[in-house]
């Protein structure tokens, strides 16, 4: 009896061990991930004092790989009009991030949204889409792209062989899987 005492006492530490383990490297990652807002913001803290210019808030939020959708904006936007400060600091920049981070959308559901997308640009249906026609798109309309912006983002697609074409569901499983929107 005693020695299944003490069996179940160590199986009981080790399960002790093994949670006290996921606590701290969960921990951990929170505050390694705390620690890169915080470096991001001061790279956008023009006076040195913990405090972000209004205007830069997107440019920030971009900066951070936080994409751009409908939602997100929307809760920017109640921020920015709750707010009512040219300067924000960090820590209500923080709340912020907090909120876009917990309304961040799933890969997969990322990925079937920019399907449907891209699909607009798919008229014949191949998986393929014309570059300059995507290009024209891209670089035109909603959060535009620059040539620069435009040709680094398309260094990570797949064309056919004639070079004029890419196939956008590799495309966009590549540049999520890089996290680059």
């Amino acid at each position: 009896m005693t020695e299944n005492y003490n069996s179940n006492s160590n199986n009981s530490n080790e399960e002790e061990d093994e949670e006290n383990l996921k606590e701290n490297t969960s921990k951990k990652n929170s505050n390694e991930n705390e620690n890169y807002v915080y470096e991001i913001c001061q790279l956008f803290d023009k006076e040195n004092n913990e405090t972000i210019d209004s205007n830069d808030l997107i440019d920030l939020i971009k900066a951070l790989g936080i994409m751009l959708n409908d939602e997100n904006i929307q809760i920017i936007k109640n921020f920015i009009s709750s707010n009512q400060k040219e300067k924000i600091p960090f820590k209500e920049f923080f709340d912020l991030y907090d909120n876009l981070i917990l309304n961040k959308k799933s890969k997969e559901e990322e990925e079937k949204e920019l399907i449907s997308a891209f699909e607009f640009f798919d008229g014949e249906n191949t998986g393929y889409i014309d570059v300059n026609y995507f290009k024209k798109a891209i670089c035109s309309f909603g959060n535009k792209l620059n040539e620069n912006e435009f040709n680094e983002l398309m260094g990570k697609a797949i064309f056919d062989k004639t070079n004029k074409n890419f196939n956008y569901k590799e495309f966009i499983k590549t540049i999520l899987d890089d996290d680059i929107i």
